[in-house]
């Protein structure tokens, strides 16, 4: 008999910085023009939809702007929302449009994709356990792969998106567990789950009390259910019950952060993150 799922979006609570860049271009000609009104309108509707509008750079060859979102709000759904309101708002003023589907969205971060493999890289050394075997035991459940496929966009037929996330769950009461062919476990399960799922992992480790991951995920899946999927999943194959706390941490990363973003772009700022999430501006 196989566990039921012992986690669920109504009953798990997430820390997340979910930031992202979205790209449209025209199918012919210019971009048309939008008031500061039009403006303040979509970035109100697409609050209703958990995406919230920080910054846009309007030129007259493409688009451009950065949102954050909730964990569960997927990238398929942010693409859908800005393209799908911005083209309701043309057709509502009878402006003859159409987007190249050329259309892509980037996952960003205040770190890159290098600084969090980087920073699993060190997990086991940055512990400074007190016996060294057991360090050096450790070490063999951290692994960060160079595969040059993390990198590369997904490239579906309503655009190219680049969907990278640092994932982070914690043992229940943080206990610290000392068995080793029990971390080897969660270790290669964790990896069968991103296999299954047609997730791609960039980076593990797992500690005694706390698990990191940097992954690629698939568009179906929000933040959220590839969080929740992880918990689950992960707590079936083990057969265990309750080995996480009902709570995770997740963010979005990629090749640039939002230093680098915001360095070579006139944005023009629209507002903060939505209600619920630590990210700023």
């Amino acid at each position: 008999m196989t566990n039921p799922n012992c986690y669920h979006s109504d009953t798990t609570t997430a820390a997340y910085s979910l930031r992202w860049s979205w790209t449209g271009w025209p199918s012919i000609g210019s971009m048309p023009f939008l008031t500061e009104n039009d403006w303040k309108e979509l970035a109100d509707a697409w609050e209703k939809d958990g995406i919230r509008l920080l910054e846009r750079n309007c030129l007259s060859d493409y688009w451009q702007a950065t949102v954050s979102t909730k964990p569960a709000t997927n990238p398929s759904f942010i693409v859908g929302r800005i393209k799908g309101r911005i083209d309701h708002r043309f057709r509502s003023q009878k402006i003859p449009f159409k987007f190249s589907r050329k259309v892509s969205l980037r996952a960003l971060g205040n770190n890159t994709t290098a600084d969090v493999l980087d920073y699993i890289r060190r997990q086991v050394d940055s512990a400074q356990f007190c016996r060294s075997d057991f360090a050096d035991n450790l070490k063999q459940f951290t692994r960060v792969w160079q595969d040059e496929k993390l990198h590369a966009p997904i490239e579906v037929s309503s655009g190219r998106y680049w969907y990278l996330l640092h994932l982070v769950l914690v043992v229940e009461g943080r206990r610290r567990i000392s068995d080793f062919q029990f971390l080897g476990d969660l270790f290669e399960i964790c990896q069968a789950i991103a296999l299954e799922r047609d997730y791609l992992l960039g980076g593990i480790s797992v500690m005694p009390d706390h698990l990191h991951m940097c992954l690629r995920g698939a568009l179906v899946d929000s933040p959220e259910a590839i969080a929740i999927a992880y918990m689950n999943e992960s707590c079936r194959k083990l057969g265990v019950v309750g080995l996480w706390k009902p709570s995770y941490y997740v963010g979005t990363t990629g090749a640039y952060n939002m230093i680098a973003v915001r360095s070579y772009t006139p944005w023009a700022s629209d507002g903060a993150s939505p209600s619920g999430s630590p990210t700023g501006s």
